[in-house]
């Protein structure tokens, strides 16, 4: 077994070492990296303007009780209001009008403007009624200890609800279900081209001279999936740090264990598909035949991320949902999805891992054996039945 594993490795360290010198290696690391960096730092940068500042314009000095009620309405709901002082009531509306006031303030008249006003001048209204009824209530008789229980009385609680529990964390849930698909695409077309590559130029030959086809296949999909997996956590790892420590980057801190749980179904998803990727790339006898023989698993792939992103994030908790994220073909896409909308219990999300473990292990059987017989098949292309029914080489 000591034996069997150094072969393996060396294999692997071959290809992982080609794979981190290649410049497309370089290129698209550097990228994901500085995407990953823009991610963290634009919200950061965005998020520095602070608190929105309204003006108001009052005619004389500011009533002391409109703004001590405004600045306690600013600090529960993150604004600040300035106060300007104007002569009278025109001086008021000139201002204004100018657009050096939000609104403003004079008498039993309040003045909003066409253009920044917002929800501001709704607010100051609210403030002077809810004033004006405080004095009135004290010219009735009322106590002050009566009039406070009034004030009191709060509107129901509201509530949102929708299709998933959090927004932001369903964004990310649908995020890491195109990093997956693309990731698992793009690692089983390079494993698929570097096995065809062997073969084509004979290199497949030289190896198995030396070592049993089984190390060949077992080092190649190593060597791929590390390097695939460097450049995931690249992507990952400064995201995943951000959401724990700023609340700027508008995703809750639970995101950051969605974005750990992904590496996990990456892992999954690639072993699932990256053997049935080896195997089609040992069927053909040319380099060009690549993008034909991988096209059945691709569309396997792709039929999967179609249904993640139709079914799943329309309804996470249909039916059809939870068929296509318990499916192993499918889960490796659409788990990631559903899992985000936090609706998910978690005995669905571990059955789900250990289905697709388990079918990866009997397509890891399979393909193993179709690559094994395919790869000393040469100077045409493999059909299926050669194989399938053919003597298994060891």
């Amino acid at each position: 077994m000591g034996t069997g594993w150094q072969g393996t490795r060396l294999v692997a360290q071959r290809g992982l070492v080609e794979n981190v010198k290649s410049r497309s290696f370089k290129v698209v690391t550097g990228l994901l990296l500085l995407l990953s960096l823009a991610g963290v730092a634009l919200p950061q940068i965005l998020g520095k303007n602070g608190p929105t500042t309204y003006t108001l314009a009052t005619a004389g000095k500011a009533p002391a009780d409109v703004v001590a009620t405004l600045d306690a309405a600013g600090k529960t709901a993150d604004f600040h209001v300035k106060y300007v002082s104007r002569g009278d009531q025109d001086a008021v509306r000139q201002a204004v009008r100018d657009g050096h006031a939000t609104a403003g303030l004079a008498g039993e008249t309040l003045y909003a403007s066409a253009k920044a006003g917002g929800s501001f001048p709704v607010v100051v209204a609210q403030v002077v009624v809810a004033l004006q009824t405080s004095r009135r209530l004290a010219q009735a008789g009322l106590s002050p200890q009566q009039v406070a229980d009034l004030q009191s009385v709060r509107p129901p609680q509201q509530v949102t609800v929708g299709r998933v529990k959090d927004e932001g964390r369903a964004g990310v849930g649908f995020g890491v279900g195109i990093v997956l698909y693309v990731a698992i695409i793009f690692a089983g077309t390079a494993i698929a081209t570097a096995v065809a590559m062997e073969k084509s130029t004979g290199i497949s030959e030289v190896l198995l001279a030396t070592l049993r086809p089984s190390q060949v296949l077992l080092g190649t999909v190593l060597a791929v999936g590390t390097a695939t997996l460097v450049q995931l956590l690249v992507l990952a790892a400064p995201l995943a740090v951000a959401v724990q420590i700023t609340d700027n980057i508008g995703l809750p801190p639970v995101a950051a264990g969605d974005i750990a749980l992904a590496v996990a179904w990456f892992a999954l998803g690639f072993m699932l598909y990256a053997f049935l990727f080896a195997a089609s790339g040992a069927l053909i006898n040319r380099i060009t035949e690549v993008n034909s023989a991988i096209l059945p698993v691709t569309m396997t792939l792709i039929i999967g991320y179609v249904l993640a992103v139709t079914v799943v994030t329309s309804d996470p908790g249909s039916g059809w949902s939870v068929a296509v994220s318990m499916f192993p073909l499918t889960a490796p896409l659409a788990m990631p999805t559903r899992w985000a909308s936090g609706e998910v219990p978690i005995y669905q999300l571990l059955l789900a891992m250990a289905l697709t473990a388990a079918a990866a292990l009997l397509l890891v059987s399979l393909a193993s054996s179709i690559y094994r017989r395919a790869l000393l098949i040469t100077g045409h292309r493999v059909r299926l039945r050669e194989v399938i029914g053919g003597r298994a080489v060891s």
